[in-house]
């Protein structure tokens, strides 16, 4: 997009948002389900055991209409995987469960259609940086250098859908496909995650 098309959409935008236009804010909490996909032997896509962790964070809101907002948030993520009888080389010969812990901040930025029944259609890129990152091998807590060089930002795509009450309480439900692997040295291990969040959202 070109600077004279951006700055017609801004224009556009302009004229139409203050009929309703107006902030909001609010704070979510929840369960995610996590894995990743890798590829496997002979171009065939593998894919891990998911694991649970929680999310919870706050948001901003810009309504432009009834019917459209733009929604930037704030969360922490606890995802990972699990890979069950797995041999890490220079560790051992003796196939272990393996569990892998990965502590994010996420930013999702996402358009939101609303319905007037208080249902939503959600949609938006979404970038992670990672905060830590933990490797269990069997029972034992690993070298991190067994992981491979680490990955300090994940791009995604995030898409789902949620209902909104009147009184400002929401339930989402959504899913991050990850676009990059999340190891720097390895291509192809990538996010996938399902997030369950209840929030509140008050108009400012």
């Amino acid at each position: 997009m070109n600077v004279k098309k951006l700055l017609s959409l801004v224009v556009a935008l302009s004229l139409f948002s203050p009929l309703y236009a107006q902030w909001a804010v609010g704070g979510q909490v929840g369960l995610n389900s996590s894995s990743v996909h890798f590829p496997g032997s002979g171009g065939v896509e593998l894919g891990s055991k998911y694991c649970m962790g929680l999310n919870g964070g706050f948001f901003a809101q810009y309504q432009f209409s009834h019917y459209f907002s733009l929604q930037a948030e704030l969360l922490y993520m606890k995802g990972g995987y699990e890979l069950e009888d797995f041999i890490y080389e220079n560790v051992g010969e003796i196939p272990l469960d393996v569990d892998v812990s990965l502590h994010y901040l996420e930013i999702p930025v996402l358009a939101k259609f609303t319905h007037r029944t208080g249902l939503n259609l959600q949609l938006g890129p979404q970038v992670g940086f990672l905060l830590k990152r933990r490797l269990r091998y069997g029972e034992e807590v690993q070298s991190q250098a067994l992981l491979g060089k680490k990955q300090p930002l994940d791009f995604g795509l995030a898409f789902g859908a949620g209902y909104e009450a009147k009184n400002g309480l929401f339930l989402d439900i959504r899913y991050l496909l990850g676009l990059t692997s999340i190891y720097k040295d390895v291509e192809g291990f990538q996010n996938r995650t399902f997030y369950l969040s209840l929030g509140y959202k008050f108009d400012l």
